[in-house]
């Protein structure tokens, strides 16, 4: 008996889902159904239409990487001209910093330079040039002068007399 207690258990736990089977409503084998059919469509389809479908994925593909690609290119065009334009600033700014050190260094310099030069009683530009100008009207006024002498050597012999003989009487008569 105890062997029919154990088969007899089992029995009714295989018939209880078959009895559920039997009471599923009558629409949701229909759905089940329906699922499957729809599996076995795709699967026709697919077989049917594969190649053209494989052809049109591949078109996809090859429009998508291109796609990534100008965009992955122009990211990268981007990126450049951005260090680039980082890179110029940068540039010239240390430029502009080279070139103020360099103009401090060289007036310092010129500083230097010029005041040793007046401690050594070296004259400043300015003063030669004041100097070489006077010089230069000196030696138009001495070269007047000597022409005025040269003149009035070779024509002063007679007249000279003359000029002076009347301012003498001019003084004794005032």
């Amino acid at each position: 008996m105890a062997a029919r207690k154990k088969t007899s258990k089992v029995e009714s736990t295989v018939r209880k889902p078959k009895a559920k089977a039997a009471k599923a409503p009558a629409h949701l084998i229909e759905n089940v159904q329906q699922i499957w059919l729809a599996g076995m469509g795709a699967i026709a389809k697919a077989q049917k239409e594969g190649p053209a479908a494989f052809q049109e994925a591949v078109a996809d593909g090859l429009k998508l990487l291109t796609r990534s690609r100008s965009t992955a290119e122009q990211v990268i065009r981007d990126a450049f001209e951005a260090a680039q334009g980082t890179v110029e600033s940068r540039f010239d700014s240390a430029r502009d910093q080279a070139t103020e050190t360099w103009d401090n260094l060289e007036a310092l310099f010129q500083s230097r330079v010029h005041k040793a030069l007046q401690q050594l009683g070296v004259p400043s530009g300015d003063e030669i040039r004041l100097l070489t100008k006077r010089v230069a009207e000196l030696n138009e006024n001495v070269k007047a002068l000597a022409a005025a002498r040269a003149r009035g050597r070779s024509g002063r012999t007679r007249k000279a007399k003359a000029p002076r003989a009347r301012a003498k009487r001019k003084t004794r008569a005032a």
